[in-house]
């Protein structure tokens, strides 16, 4: 058993980061720690394996306590712990090898350790990579290689914060099905950091964090019960608890398959009118083009690697694009080629009908913006301030410009100047950083901005908060391109979709169009929206609606009609 009691943790210069926390996790047990940035999830998770020693209160491990220097050893051992950024986590120059590092240190037996590498290996769909230097994998496989390592020691409890934040959700599903076996056939206890509620829902029992404090302890339909409170805490529901919520339902469903038998038994089908979503006005002139583009990694060697090939792509002035596919598909490959921090192989790009290496890429640069999927690689200087003001200073802007951008920028992305202007910024929470990143390319006022998994790691608040700057930079005549495995978040906010697979588009058009394409989930490898899944799921119990909703919105506007006569 891990028992907390009455931990406290603050770091130098910032409000506590955890009151007085009491917590209990047994052997075989399956946590969800939920809570907004900032809220000490990932505190709490360092506390637990003493990478974090309590300034007041206890940790304890079974019969070892954090407290005890002498004691980290056998301690870590048990609780194994998964970063929210893989790389923090990486020693060896193979995935093989970083598959074997941890077991290595334990001194297992070399026969075991090829059993249990080969086992990760084939778990974690990590076979064709055994010899691949896990730097050079996208970030979704750098994640998978990074949980692997950590399951192949089995310890008794692993902690893991955020591990599917950049997983598509075949991997979620092969990470969720991999944990439930530890705990089922070794009584491993998992303690998941997440910020996805779907995710959050299939725990036994969901822990809740607010500013620091334990707020609650129970099982997800209990508390997930409390809409309103849980939203107050800028939290989300899970789709089907939110769609029952807004619908009136009594009941609280969380998932799916909960939420169409509640849909089925008791809609009226004569009673829905034929739905017709808003249109959006045709988007005609091209901002960003490429040309039979194609990139391979280390072209002249023997492990040269052909990431994209022939990538025809047109990108609208003042659309929203997002590049979907499957982790390891080359979407972030290809926007690495949009600002010039990579160079064709073959091809070319064009930004406003110009080939960008035909001018300098410093200029290039500054007008197409570029968010890495990990934040704190963009994150140098001694503030948020200086970090975000270090771009326009590089431009050559003016002093009063500059503070003024710095100042707009943070308040575009809910980080305002007086709260965070003076803080740390590798002392922040990971969606903070991600704030910040994005705060520093505003500052520099470009014409396309790419986002590499923005919401990553990002809590409702924080992704409503992005959404609505995404849109207001859309309407000031802006493009935006942005990857994501998350479907919901793509069919609220693209107005167009590329689909990638093994380096080419497969298909692309506009949102609608190709979200709700039947063919969408066995060409791209991932899940379709909450409401094209519901809509599907509807018709197989024989309840057929016209229209074809792609949000939370338009779901509740689509069915509202079938509930208007309800007792």
């Amino acid at each position: 058993m891990i028992r907390v009691e009455k931990l406290s943790f603050s770091y130098p210069d910032t409000p506590p980061a955890l009151h007085s926390i009491d917590l209990e996790i047994n052997q075989g047990d399956a946590i969800a720690l939920i809570g907004a940035n900032g809220s000490g999830k990932t505190t709490l998770a360092r506390c637990l394996n003493g990478l974090h020693i309590p300034q007041e209160g206890q940790v304890w491990v079974d019969e070892l306590t954090t407290s005890a220097p002498t004691q980290l050893g056998a301690i870590r051992q048990r609780v194994g712990m998964v970063f929210q950024n893989p790389d923090d986590q990486f020693v060896s120059t193979t995935v093989a090898d970083e598959l074997a590092f941890g077991l290595e240190n334990l001194a297992l037996p070399t026969d075991e350790i090829s059993q249990r590498v080969e086992d990760a290996l084939a778990a974690f769909g990590l076979k064709g990579y055994r010899d691949t230097p896990p730097h050079r994998l996208s970030g979704g496989e750098k994640q998978r290689v990074a949980i692997a390592a950590v399951v192949a020691m089995r310890p008794s409890y692993i902690v893991l914060d955020e591990p599917t934040a950049l997983l598509d959700p075949q991997s979620r599903r092969h990470v969720s099905a991999l944990l439930q076996s530890l705990r089922s056939e070794y009584g491993i206890a998992t303690i998941l950091i997440t910020q996805l509620p779907e995710e959050a829902a299939r725990a036994d029992r969901l822990v809740i964090l607010h500013q620091g404090r334990l707020y609650g302890d129970s099982s997800p339909s209990e508390l997930f019960a409390k809409s309103a409170e849980l939203r107050n805490l800028g939290l989300g529901l899970p789709f089907a608890s939110s769609l029952a919520s807004h619908l009136a339902l009594a009941e609280s469903p969380l998932d799916l398959d909960a939420l169409v038998d509640i849909l089925a038994s008791r809609a009226i089908p004569d009673a829905a009118p034929t739905w017709t979503p808003a249109q959006l006005a045709p988007l005609d002139s091209k901002k960003l083009t490429t040309e039979s583009l194609t990139h391979f990694y280390d072209e002249n060697l023997p492990t040269r690697h052909q990431a994209i090939v022939d990538i025809e792509l047109q990108v609208s002035t003042g659309s929203i694009l997002a590049l979907v596919g499957v982790s390891g598909s080359g979407k972030t490959t290809l926007a690495q080629h949009f600002n010039a921090l990579l160079k064709p192989s073959r091809g070319r790009i064009l930004l406003d009908g110009l080939d960008i290496w035909s001018q300098p890429p410093a200029k290039i640069r500054q007008r197409v913006g570029l968010v890495f999927q990990f934040p704190e690689l963009q994150l140098f200087a001694e503030s948020v301030a200086e970090d975000v003001a270090f771009g326009p200073s590089n431009l050559g802007f003016a002093q009063d410009k500059i503070q003024h951008l710095v100042a707009e920028s943070l308040e575009l992305v809910g980080l305002p100047l007086a709260g965070f202007g003076q803080r740390q910024p590798l002392s922040l929470s990971g969606g903070e950083k991600r704030r910040v990143a994005l705060a520093g390319i505003l500052a520099m006022d470009p014409e396309v901005l790419v986002l590499d998994e923005p919401t990553a790691g990002l809590d409702p608040e924080g992704t409503a908060t992005l959404c609505t700057l995404f849109e207001r930079l859309r309407d000031q005549g802006r493009t935006l391109i942005i990857i994501s495995h998350d479907m919901d978040l793509v069919g609220r906010m693209a107005t167009e979709i590329a689909v990638m697979q093994e380096g080419r588009i497969h298909l692309q058009g506009p949102t609608r169009s190709v979200l709700c394409e039947p063919a969408f989930a066995d060409i791209s490898g991932l899940e379709p929206p909450s409401p094209v899944r519901l809509k599907s799921a509807l018709q197989k119990r024989g309840l057929h609606l016209a229209g074809d909703p792609i949000t939370l919105e338009e779901t509740i506007e689509w069915l509202a009609p079938l509930f208007s006569k309800q007792p």
